[in-house]
C-alpha cells in the first residue's frame, strides 16, 4: 500500500479507489463519512473518532450493531453532516473546525472523495466493500488489510479477517457434500434494502442462505443484488421454506392481511414453515448480522450439521468479535429475535 516516500512526518498510500494520499506517519484523529464508522468499530479504533454524521447520532437501531459501542461518546462529539444514503456531502465547515489528521470514506466514488479533500484541504482515505446490498468477503478482508495499514493497526485487521475465514470455513464445513436433491429449497424475503419493504424484496444470492447450503429459489433469475419478485413468482416456485427479514415483518403482515389467499397457497405457510432472520442491511452492510443469521438459517434448515449451535449464543460470539460486545438481546428486543413466525398473528 505504501507507493512512494512523501514528506518528513508523512507517508503516501494507495486508497481502494485507486488514488494516492499523503497522509501523517501516525494517525491521531479521523472524522469516518457513509458509515466508515462501522470499520472503526470492528478495528477498535473509536478513539481516534473525533466527529460524527447525524445519522450515527439519531437512536441507535439494533439492526446497525455497531452503533451500541458508540452510544457514550456520541453525544459528546460534533456532527460533521447528516449521512445517510446517497453518499451526502458533509458540512465542510464543520470537518474543518474538527481538523482530522484524515477523513475515511466508504462506498463513495472517487468525483465525491475528490471534492470533499478540494474542499477541506484534508487527506481523504476511501474503502469499500462491494456493490451496495452484495456482501463480497474479499472486499471486506481488503478494506480492513487497509485500514489496519493507514491506522497503523494492522494486529487488530489481521484478527478480524481470521475470525471472517474462521466463519466462513466453518459454515462449508458444515455444508459440504449436501447433494443437490438434499439442498432445502428456500425464498428469502422483506429483505431491508435502503428502507423496510414486503415479501417481494430479496436477492438471488442472499449470503446467509447461500452459506448455510440452501437452494435460494430466486438463483433461476441470476441477476446480482437486491431485486424485486412479482407475488405470482413466489407462488410458482412455492418454496420449503421462508426467511422474512425483521426489517420487513412490519409491511409483510399489512400484506397478509389484505391478500391473506395469496400467503395461505404457500406450503411454507400451510406447513408453518416461516422464519424471522435479522436485518443487516441499514446503513450499508453489518458483517457481524450476516454470519448470525447464516447460522440461525443454517441450523433451521440442517438441525444435524447444525446440531451443537444455539443461534442466540453463536451470534452474541460473533458480535464479542467484531463489535466487543454481545448484542443479541438488542435484537430480540427491537426485531423478535430468531423464531417461527405465525403469520396474521
Amino acid at each position: 500500500f505504501i507507493t512512494s516516500t512523501a514528506a518528513a512526518g508523512s507517508r503516501t498510500l494507495t486508497d481502494m479507489n485507486g488514488r494516492t494520499v499523503t497522509v501523517p506517519e501516525k494517525i491521531r484523529t479521523v472524522v469516518p463519512l457513509g458509515s466508515a464508522l462501522r470499520f472503526l468499530v470492528y478495528m477498535q479504533s473509536l478513539d481516534l473518532v473525533k466527529g460524527m454524521e447525524r445519522i450515527e447520532q439519531r437512536r441507535i437501531v439494533a439492526g446497525r450493531l455497531y452503533g451500541l459501542a458508540t452510544v457514550d461518546i456520541a453525544p459528546k462529539l460534533p456532527i460533521i453532516g447528516e449521512g445517510g444514503a446517497g453518499g451526502r456531502l458533509p458540512n465542510f465547515e464543520k470537518v474543518i473546525e474538527v481538523w482530522p489528521d484524515v477523513i475515511i470514506t466508504m462506498g463513495q466514488d472517487t468525483t465525491q472523495v475528490e471534492n470533499i479533500q478540494e474542499k477541506t484541504g484534508i487527506p481523504v482515505y476511501s474503502l469499500n466493500y462491494g456493490t451496495p446490498g452484495i456482501l463480497d468477503v474479499q472486499s471486506v478482508r481488503t478494506a480492513l488489510t487497509h485500514l489496519g495499514k493507514l491506522l497503523g493497526r494492522s494486529e487488530r485487521a489481521t484478527q478480524l479477517i481470521a475470525t471472517i475465514d474462521q466463519l466462513q470455513a466453518d459454515l462449508a464445513r458444515r455444508t459440504a457434500g449436501i447433494k443437490e436433491n438434499e439442498q432445502r429449497a428456500a425464498y428469502a424475503g422483506a429483505i431491508s434494502y435502503r428502507g423496510a419493504h414486503g415479501i417481494t424484496s430479496t436477492e438471488a444470492a442472499y449470503a446467509p442462505l447461500t452459506w448455510a447450503g440452501g437452494k435460494n429459489v430466486v438463483a433461476a433469475i441470476n441477476k446480482p443484488g437486491h431485486i424485486f419478485i412479482d407475488p405470482e413468482q413466489i407462488l410458482a416456485w412455492n418454496p420449503e421454506i421462508i426467511f422474512l427479514d425483521a426489517g420487513g415483518l412490519e409491511t409483510v403482515q399489512q400484506d397478509y392481511q389484505k391478500k391473506t389467499a395469496f400467503y395461505q397457497q404457500l406450503q411454507a405457510v400451510q406447513k408453518q414453515q416461516v422464519y424471522l432472520v435479522m436485518p443487516y442491511n441499514l446503513y450499508h452492510t453489518n458483517i457481524e448480522i450476516t454470519y448470525a443469521d447464516a447460522y440461525f438459517i443454517g441450523k433451521t434448515l440442517y438441525p444435524n450439521r447444525f446440531q451443537d449451535i444455539d443461534p442466540p449464543t453463536k451470534a452474541d460470539e460473533i458480535f464479542q468479535a467484531f463489535i466487543g460486545m454481545k448484542g443479541y438481546a438488542a435484537l430480540e428486543k427491537e426485531y423478535g429475535g430468531f423464531k417461527r413466525l405465525e403469520l396474521g398473528e
